[in-house]
């Protein structure tokens, strides 16, 4: 038998053990409460197409020809459930790509095989002058297999020519036509732009075009695209990228290729990435700072845009971090709240398109080099089930660690036309519970379809993302992804490190219907 005094120590011990235990339980799970607002009478601002989550795949991927096979029937699978969609075949080698119709199994700057066409061995002269190297050439025969890929999958190909081939001030045209020609042979369905990153090219390339010699150039090549049978085509550019506190010729560069070349483009374009590939940290990806930069520079770009905010703006590339994203980070669980947080500030800011660098190839792909989908082409495709076109108002009284964007339902998910999907976002290692308020809801009468994503054990490093607590797998097709259906409550919940969405129906928004 134990001694009264033994007896009364391990009692305490138990009691200081459940008191420890409750304490944790009670932190993990209480969480702060969110209050979010939601109002029945709403003025929709911005009404996205339905190809707002777009993809890239950088021109680098196909410049060793073995690299992507654009036939292969998973690839095609993986890239068709992001559809509709656009596939911008850009970055800093499209500046480097030059078009043959005719296969050329090998030339160099001093060997040029007989069957070169004057075009091809013009375009090489001169990059091979200004040791704008490595170039590559993408044959007829490798855009045949791309533009069926295109049409196979559901996605709109949008190229960008090669800026660099120039003669002294001014774009040569010649390599742009020998593709336009060869595309409408073929009925090929592309839009274009020119370039790629133009204010930085003094970084990359040591030479430098000027704003005004740029939308010179755009004029040129509208002029041809209207020649060549491509007039309904979108001309997008300039792609500069993002505005930065330090790197004024980074906005003044769009704003003066605005005030001269407006008039030949239908988009206006540029990129955005948040970190450094090379010095991003975890905490980096996870810090409501973080998440900021993106919105003061959609701001800055559009308050010094303003005279041409009737062209529509995108993101034409962009992913977490630059420098072809960073290992283990920009690829894994820990990219995915960015991700999911820019879809929601570029949609409340009416970024019509936003094109995801990049599907395959590099550290912030959707698919990996085997064909198996990371964390954020599982979000994507969730996205594209869920989020409707229409961008509603929501306002989520809540700490910085939680973030809030809310839209009307896919119509495709649900014949419920008051049906609004809410998406969140978690930072922080607790649970965060949200009170539905507004005159939008009514009484505790709501059906709510649930979607979790989170990582296993709260591995944000993970490339295995859960739904709803069970780990998804691609195997030879796209698994259901149900819900978690919640009854006659006004309270949703999301776990630690996780983004959600809530497809809500029975609501009064009435400009849903």
């Amino acid at each position: 038998m134990l001694s009264n005094k033994r007896l009364v120590v391990i009692c305490a011990i138990a009691v200081c053990c459940n008191i420890s235990l409750l304490v944790l339980f009670v932190k993990y799970n209480a969480g702060e409460k969110c209050f979010v607002t939601i109002n029945e009478h709403q003025e929709i601002k911005s009404v996205l197409p339905d190809d707002f989550l777009s993809i890239g795949i950088d021109a680098s991927e196909i410049q060793n020809y073995d690299r992507i096979d654009f036939r292969k029937p998973r690839f095609r699978q993986l890239a068709a459930a992001l559809a509709p969609a656009r596939l911008r075949l850009g970055g800093t080698m499209s500046d480097r790509l030059i078009f043959s119709s005719k296969d050329i199994p090998y030339i160099t700057c001093k060997y040029h095989p007989v069957n070169t066409s004057k075009s091809v061995y013009n375009a090489v002269k001169k990059l091979c002058k200004h040791k704008f190297l490595p170039f590559f050439i993408l044959t007829g025969k490798k855009w045949d297999e791309i533009n069926g890929f295109c049409k196979s999958t559901g996605l709109k190909l949008i190229f960008p020519f090669n800026l660099l081939l120039r003669d002294d001030h001014e774009w040569n045209n010649h390599n742009a036509i020998d593709i336009l020609e060869y595309s409408k042979q073929r009925e090929y369905e592309v839009d274009w732009q020119l370039g790629n990153e133009p204010n930085s090219l003094h970084h990359v390339f040591n030479v430098t075009i000027t704003p005004e010699m740029l939308a010179h150039d755009f004029k040129r090549l509208r002029k041809i695209l209207n020649h060549y049978g491509y007039k309904k085509s979108l001309l997008v550019g300039p792609d500069t990228t993002r505005p930065q506190p330090h790197c004024h010729e980074c906005l003044q560069y769009m704003v003066e290729f605005l005030g001269n070349g407006s008039n030949y483009i239908n988009v206006q374009s540029w990129h955005q990435y948040y970190l450094n590939s090379k010095t991003a940290k975890l905490e980096d990806f996870w810090n409501p700072r973080t998440f900021n930069l993106l919105n003061d520079q959609i701001i800055t770009m559009k308050n010094n845009t303003l005279k041409y905010n009737h062209i529509p703006m995108w993101l034409s590339e962009t992913s977490s971090s630059y420098g072809g994203g960073a290992p283990g980070l920009s690829n894994s669980f820990a990219g995915t709240p960015l991700w999911l947080d820019k879809l929601g500030l570029c949609a409340k800011h009416n970024i019509t398109t936003v094109i995801r660098q990049s599907f395959f190839g590099g550290n912030y792909s959707l698919v990996d080099d085997h064909l198996e989908p990371l964390p954020d082409w599982w979000l994507s495709v969730l996205y594209k089930k869920l989020v409707g076109n229409k961008v509603l108002h929501v306002h989520c009284k809540c700490s910085p660690y939680q973030r809030m964007y809310a839209h009307c339902a896919n119509r495709k998910y649900t014949n419920d036309t008051t049906a609004i999907t809410i998406y969140a976002i978690n930072l922080e290692m607790n649970k965060a519970r949200f009170l539905l308020n507004g005159t939008a809801i009514h009484g505790n009468d709501l059906t709510i379809d649930e979607f979790i994503l989170s990582a296993p054990s709260n591995n944000r490093r993970t490339k295995t993302v859960l739904l709803n607590g069970w780990p998804l797998y691609y195997e030879s097709s796209l698994p259901e992804m149900e819900p978690h259906h919640i009854k006659y409550g006004r309270h949703i919940s999301m776990p630690p490190y996780s983004v959600a969405f809530w497809v809500i129906k029975n609501t009064s928004v009435k400009v849903c219907n």
